[in-house]
């Protein structure tokens, strides 16, 4: 493909005001400019590239006399061609840096986003001569870490679970806690001492078995503030009774401690390589349904397990593309997405299977209580809530908001309480208040941005002033955003109910905990003291509902918009299972054949909320 970056340099440089199939004046010192090299060179170029069939060359006889050189190929074709051969390849990245490099003024970005809607999904395919099941699937943003210490987001906590595992794992069909690397446990009585005892044969990718060792540093090496490391604050000790016996002490009784257990951040990690290679988490090692083989900033890479002590998956490997953001607009919402290559209409009537969720959380704003300015004053904030009609949201953007919110959790009572919009009392509100025309910023990004604008032109026709500041993944959580927006705009998801509920409050960086009034945190975290020590779960409920009802009523929090998740699959996939983190569980994946010929199969997910 060497030819066809010359040549589209060429094409660039020379005949972009001419086209192709007409003769364009050249001299050797113009190509050897164009092409950055030796006029000796220009001649063994120009020379491949007419062997190759790329250009027709005249060279100008005698002395002052001009060559002519024909392009004889669309500078579309050539670009389009050559991104898919490093599409092919799996070099993502320079597929995307040669269309941005000569693409400008042309569709060929658009073209190969289409392109690349056939080249993921799942296919067979021949690697040294035997048949392997590959699953490629493109995401819109990056993992952002491996490392179960400083998970934030959902897609991240979900590849984590796919290299490494819990002690235990919580059965959502059974609403109960299931062995993983621990087959059994007991506690003392008292909510306050629990006892695991590991799986004999449970060994980490490089082959070493699993001990307790490796529990007590992967609990330990949470300690301080990390993003997990709200996790472990209540753990007094953790002590090894025997090669695969653990006993871990608390401060204070804990009944939710085994679903604590079942979070990504408390996986368990290999204690001698995180030791002693500073770049264990470019190539993590754990013992999940799958192995690590490849990281770029353009793909991740990962094989089977062949021995993992839960069943090995059936698929054999996932490739993870991490496709440039602005390339959503043309693609299919391929991030839940399985699909034999050969199909590209989406048609849920032949004989496919529907599916409808509503995403366990909601999308709400925060208020930065720690700042000053108009969201300090009660009345401030209850007008805005009073602007806001979310069923005109939902009516607007429509995609996959669904209902109002007047809460976190998803219900009936949620989407009828919700507040109503109220011109008159918000307007009094807004007097009340002594606001006067002060801009309010709010942060918010990526999938937000859109609900962001809306709430911007509803809110500036009755005088509010509002500026959006736009962040990314990456830099949403930096302390001077968190500390200089006036409110967040974001989703929250519920993958484990109660242990999230809890983590808003207790998660260094969250964006909930770091804008409370301190004071309210404080009663936050007295609530959340005296429902961990309730055994009873409906006991418990009540506590988490009376922290929600605080919120509410003092309107620290928008509860504004629950969304769903819509699935269409066609039956011959089976195995598809939609974990708590909103996301297909690779490992359990498999599809039905046809003996005489494969099937041509496609399961489509939308995009959910992720966090």
């Amino acid at each position: 493909m060497v030819s066809d970056e010359r040549y589209l340099m060429l094409y660039s440089k020379i005949a972009e005001p001419h086209g192709n199939g007409k003769p364009i004046e050249v001299s050797l010192d113009g190509l050897a400019e164009a092409l950055y090299c030796t006029q000796r060179n220009v001649k063994l170029i120009v020379r491949k590239l007419e062997e190759e069939g790329y250009i027709e060359w005249h060279a100008g006889r005698g002395r002052g006399n001009l060559s002519k050189m024909t392009f004889l190929f669309p500078k579309e074709r050539k670009l389009l061609e050559l991104a898919q051969h490093y599409a092919t390849k799996g070099e993502y990245k320079q597929a995307f840096e040669a269309i941005d490099r000569y693409g400008e003024g042309t569709g060929v970005r658009h073209q190969f986003v289409e392109w690349m809607n056939g080249h993921f999904g799942y296919r067979t395919e021949l690697i040294d001569d035997t048949e392997a099941d590959i699953l490629r699937l493109p995401v819109y943003r990056p993992i952002l870490t491996l490392d179960p210490k400083d998970v934030y987001y959902a897609f991240s906590a979900h590849m984590v679970k796919q290299l490494f595992d819990c002690l235990v794992r919580y059965d959502r069909e059974a609403h109960k806690i299931v062995p993983a690397l621990a087959h059994a446990w007991e506690h003392d009585g008292t909510g306050k001492e629990w006892t695991f005892y590991l799986r004999k044969g449970v060994q980490f990718h490089h082959g070493r078995e699993l001990a307790a060792e490796d529990v007590l540093f992967s609990l330990e090496r949470l300690r301080g503030s990390t993003p997990s490391g709200w996790f472990v604050r209540g753990i007094e000790e953790v002590v090894r009774k025997g090669p695969r016996k653990v006993t871990i002490k608390l401060k204070s009784p804990n009944w939710l401690f085994p679903r604590y257990l079942c979070s990504a951040g408390l996986s368990i990690v290999p204690h001698e390589l995180v030791q002693q290679d500073e770049d264990f988490w470019k190539h993590p090692v754990g013992t999940g349904p799958f192995r690590f083989v490849d990281w770029q900033s353009d793909r991740f890479i990962m094989d089977a397990n062949p021995h993992y002590f839960l069943g090995r998956a059936h698929l054999d490997g996932v490739v993870i593309v991490n496709m440039p953001e602005d390339t959503v607009i043309f693609a299919k919402r391929w991030e839940q997405l399985l699909v034999n290559h050969e199909i590209r209409e989406l048609h849920p009537e032949q004989g496919w299977m529907k599916e409808e969720y509503v995403c366990n959380g909601c999308s709400l704003l925060t208020w930065n209580m720690r700042k000053a300015g108009p969201q300090r004053s009660e009345q401030f904030r209850k007008a805005v809530d009073l602007l806001i009609d979310r069923k005109r949201i939902i009516q607007e953007l429509q995609e996959d908001r669904i209902y109002p919110a007047s809460g976190f959790f998803p219900s009936e009572e949620s989407y009828r309480q919700a507040t109503c919009p109220d011109v008159r009392k918000a307007l009094k509100l807004l007097e009340e208040s002594g606001y006067q025309g002060e801009t309010v910023r709010i942060g918010t990004y990526g999938i937000h941005l859109q609900d962001a604008e809306w709430m911007k032109n509803e809110l500036s026709l009755y005088g509010i002033n509002v500026e959006i500041q736009a962040e990314t993944w990456l830099t949403i959580r930096r302390r001077a955003v968190i500390d200089e927006v006036d409110c967040f705009l974001y989703c929250v998801v519920f993958a484990e109910d109660e242990v999230c509920m809890i983590e808003l409050f207790e998660q260094t960086g969250s964006f909930l905990r770091e804008h409370l009034d301190p004071e309210l945190l404080e009663w936050i975290g007295s609530k959340i003291e005296t429902a961990l020590a309730l055994k009873d779960p409906e006991e418990r409920w009540n506590e988490w509902m009376k922290i929600e009802r605080r919120l509410k009523e003092g309107t620290h929090i928008l509860f504004l918009l629950h969304k769903k998740l819509n699935t269409f699959h066609n039956p011959h996939i089976k195995g598809v299972a939609v974990n708590s983190l909103g996301w297909i569980d690779f490992k359990d994946v498999w599809v039905e054949e046809d003996s005489a010929e494969k099937e041509q199969l496609v399961l489509l997910r939308n995009t959910p909320v992720h966090v």
